[in-house]
């Protein structure tokens, strides 16, 4: 495929991308590109939002190019900050590692096995000393992290930012250099931490990775972004009856956001309300289970 073609495929449901040019012009490189997404494992479960941005990574399989998928297994012990008002409870790492077991499985539910590298950035951010610590901080500033709108939300509602939730951004953006990712994928609510990525990667002498983020798919309530920890959820490993039973309880509103996001098509404004349901529950239901399931 013509990297112009292959650019307007990608484009497709995509929420922002720095830049279309540059991803223009690493599509042309004529070689697999190493596209990566980080998924912390804070639950035992992914979820349709996940699903979400595992599609687009497949996309990009199908068109020849590499997944990272980066198991956060230490940055779950942080808990990312974004879109949070307060500070996310913090994980053991004994309680991260009982999480990630299963999403392997998940994952490729969406992804090509033979198309992925599967990593976990304990594989580098566990042997570090503290000088190297010391080092990777002093290549951000305090006051580009205060930059994050939540953390700008938190201090004007007098509430507090931890200093272990700083360290987040630096994290996930030192996982792209750990990998020399040349796209990173994420929500709109990543676009921050993707940045600081682009920006480590500069500092430390490599392309800087393109940025493409997609849209958040809002949970079953039709207000807040899909989390397990709001209860508004659909996990791709719970039984299929459940998850056609959840998505059949969606207001119809929901209904016709879901369908350009999880159907790639929107809904036809004549079809009648509950077929149309039945229809997006069960092609989410076959997506994610055998079709008699």
């Amino acid at each position: 495929m013509q990297p112009d073609d292959a650019l307007s495929l990608l484009k497709h449901g995509s929420a922002q991308i720095i830049s279309e040019e540059e991803l223009r012009q690493k599509l042309a490189l004529g070689r697999p590109l190493r596209v990566k997404l980080g998924v912390d494992p804070t639950s035992p479960d992914l979820h349709l939002g996940h699903a979400l941005i595992l599609r687009k990574l497949r996309q990009f399989q199908d068109l020849g190019h590499e997944a990272v998928l980066i198991i956060g297994d230490f940055t779950s012990m942080i808990g990312d900050p974004s879109g949070r008002s307060v500070t996310r409870p913090q994980l053991s790492r004994e309680e991260v590692m009982a999480n990630a077991e299963t999403y392997r499985e998940q994952a490729f539910k969406v992804l090509d096995p033979a198309r992925t590298r599967l990593v976990s950035n304990g594989e580098w951010f566990g042997p570090m000393k503290f000088e190297q610590i010391i080092r990777l901080n002093s290549k951000v500033t305090l006051q580009q992290m205060l930059q994050r709108e939540d953390f700008r939300n938190r201090i004007d509602q007098g509430q507090p930012i931890h200093a272990h939730e700083i360290q987040y951004p630096i994290m996930q953006g030192w996982d792209s250099v750990m990998v020399e990712a040349d796209v990173e994928l994420g929500g709109t609510d990543q676009l921050f931490n993707n940045l600081v990525g682009r920006d480590l990667q500069k500092q430390e002498g490599q392309p800087q990775q393109v940025v493409l983020v997609l849209p958040i798919l809002e949970g079953l309530d039709g207000i807040k972004k899909m989390s397990k920890s709001l209860g508004n959820y659909v996990g791709l490993n719970e039984p299929a009856s459940e998850i056609f039973g959840k998505l059949m309880s969606i207001s119809d509103e929901l209904m016709a956001r879901y369908y350009p996001l999880l159907l790639d098509r929107p809904l036809d404004p004549g079809a009648h309300p509950l077929e149309a349901k039945k229809h997006l529950a069960a092609a989410i239901v076959e997506a994610y289970h055998s079709p008699d399931a």
